[in-house]
């Protein structure tokens, strides 16, 4: 009980430290905006003229524009008296074309007199209000993406205004977005025009259905086929509301895990996200390469029933079985257009039922003590991660040119309540590059270290990186098996390593593009190879091996459909069908 209130204690503190600390984060942000002085050249008009700008038929005047907010459909034009601290827009202002085309792809084919004038210097506007037109999502949500104030100076090239398209798109609520200016309720101001089309936002998170390698009775040590399945549901825009909520559980008849989370883009429109996210795992981990244990199975005192004894550990497995339970909260914020911050604080309590009294396993020609890497009964892991997440994709699922970079660092230490002191690095990058042939082709790279005393599970597993074993779901490890070991290295002696690497190259080709239900379909082919170690083997060589077999790699491969529909994407490889096969048998 003492240990249990410790816990408690311990996650109680951090959680609110982390809590004041982005607290004061989002309100140094919101106050630092309020009090910004508007330039004297392009002052934003006082609370009269934001009253001016509602009144004019459904125009949304924005969150961050101050005075009248919301939707205000009154037929009372504004007034004809400059607010003060507005000058009157020069005469070449006033010449406002009644459309402007603002799309990329609408702008080309619109040729508008107002090209002469563009010729002779830039076309400079005052924004009047914004304009939304097709949504659902509320008008306030889509308004609240525009980062100019009413009364604002821009010109019709803006780079501000034309990053709206692709971060309304980015949130993923819509099919297509496309912006153009309309003539105003006086010269020289134009009004915003967001017309979209909304897209379902009810998706298939994660969808996992396959077979594993597991132990079937206390009977026998030999490994059977085992089903597992697991599934997640995300609704990303709530009600139009832009928030977003989130469920996912998967299920074996050996292990099971549950999660719930939910996200705001948006904050209080602070710019600021909020992220909150609830998880519960029944595990377990195996250890070692043919090893031998010292674990019993619970006593039985004479004259009772017999306790049932769980079959991995009466059939002498190197096996951990554990609860783990967690809470996040995180935030994150814009640096530049493309480019986002992330932090997030997680505390999780693990609780360990069963594990080895002792353990040694066979590594090379010699035999060496388990490491299980974890404190036995329950222990606490505090951390903090920072991300860093670059993203220029045309497409965020059925991608056809862009780049994807995404850089992930967490701390946990004693200073946050950790049992644990650790560093994880993760580093993630793609590169799409369109063939002339409109086929598509991918280059990927991983790199990820573990310094310090990590628990197993923030490790890297064989199953991080291969696309011949199944996946970690819900970062419950589905397969006890390791690498297939397809080049005959010393990458078979490697469990949950604190170093990892992977190359691969994939190849698409587009069978489908379209509207409805199925946007698109690609067939794909991918290899790679990958690198799984620990950091002291790549200094001293494992017993046994020699040249080449040195080095800890293994190669990948899959072959697969991918579609993007109204529920996600859904992607359906079948490199993991080697299972069935004697290719997919433990190396001994």
């Amino acid at each position: 009980m003492a240990l249990r209130l410790r816990v408690l204690a311990r996650l109680s503190l951090t959680y609110w430290l982390v809590w004041a600390m982005w607290h004061a984060l989002v309100a140094g942000q919101v106050s630092a905006q309020s009090s910004t002085e508007p330039d004297a050249g392009t002052a934003a008009p006082d609370a009269s003229a934001a009253d001016a700008a509602a009144a004019a038929p459904n125009v949304v005047v924005p969150p961050w524009a101050g005075g009248a907010q919301g939707s205000d459909t009154s037929d009372t034009p504004p007034r004809d008296d400059a607010p003060p601290g507005v000058p009157e827009p020069p005469s070449r202002e006033e010449e406002e074309p009644p459309h402007v085309a603002l799309d990329p792809e609408v702008a080309a084919a619109s040729q508008l007199s107002v090209d002469a004038e563009q010729n002779a210097g830039s076309i400079r506007y005052r924004l009047e209000g914004v304009r939304v037109r097709g949504n659902r999502t509320r008008n306030q949500v889509i308004a609240s993406f525009v980062p100019l104030k009413i009364g604002a100076q821009f010109d019709v090239d803006d780079p501000s205004i034309q990053e709206v398209r692709w971060r309304l798109l980015g949130t993923g609520w819509f099919n297509d977005v496309k912006l153009s200016l309309t003539r105003g309720s006086r010269r020289g101001w134009v009004v915003l025009l967001i017309e979209v089309r909304e897209r379902n936002t009810l998706l298939i998170d994660q969808f996992a259905i396959g077979l594993s390698r597991a132990v079937s009775t206390s009977m026998t040590t030999r490994d059977t086929l085992r089903p597992y399945v697991g599934l997640g549901l995300a609704e990303t825009n709530l009600l139009g509301l832009g928030v977003g909520v989130n469920g996912a559980a998967v299920l074996t008849p050996q292990q099971y895990g549950l999660s719930a989370g939910y996200f705001d883009p948006r904050l209080a429109d602070s710019g600021f996200s909020l992220s909150v996210r609830l998880f519960h795992n029944y595990a377990r981990e195996f250890f070692g390469r043919n090893p031998l244990v010292i674990n019993n199975c619970p006593a039985t005192m004479e004259g009772e029933e017999p306790t049932p004894c769980d079959p991995d550990i009466e059939a002498k497995r190197a096996v951990v079985i554990y609860h783990r339970t967690g809470l996040g909260i995180g935030t994150g914020h814009e640096i530049a257009s493309r480019l986002r911050y992330q932090l997030e604080w997680l505390g999780e309590l693990v609780d360990v039922l069963s594990k080895p009294q002792s353990a040694i396993t066979q590594r090379g020609t010699e035999v060496v003590p388990i490491d299980f890497r974890i404190a036995d009964g329950q222990s606490v892991v505090s951390s903090l991660r920072f991300g860093l997440v670059y993203d220029n994709r045309d497409h965020p699922a059925l991608t056809t040119r862009g780049d994807y970079y995404d850089f992930r660092a967490r701390i946990a230490s004693h200073l946050f309540g950790s049992d644990y002191d650790f560093v994880r690095f993760d580093l993630t990058m793609r590169r799409w590059v369109p063939l002339p042939w409109n086929h598509v082709v991918s280059v990927g790279f991983f790199l990820g270290s573990v310094f310090g005393d990590a628990p197993f599970f923030y490790n890297f597993y064989a199953a991080d990186l291969s696309d011949l074993l199944p996946s970690r779901v819900l970062e419950l490890n589905l397969d006890r098996r390791r690498t297939l070991n397809l080049l005959g290295t010393s990458i078979v002696e490697m469990d949950m390593e604190d170093l990892a690497a992977r190359l691969d190259l994939q190849y698409q080709l587009p069978l489908h593009r379209g509207d409805g239900f199925m946007r698109g379909v690609d067939a794909y082919l991918g290899v790679g190879v990958f690198l799984l170690s620990r950091r002291e083997d790549l200094r001293i060589a494992i017993p046994g091996y020699h040249g080449a077999a040195l080095l800890p790699i293994d190669l990948t491969f899959d072959l697969g459909i991918q579609a993007d529909t109204d529920f996600g994407l859904i992607k359906l490889g079948f490199s993991t069908l080697i299972g069935f096969s004697d290719l997919g048998r433990e190396s001994p």
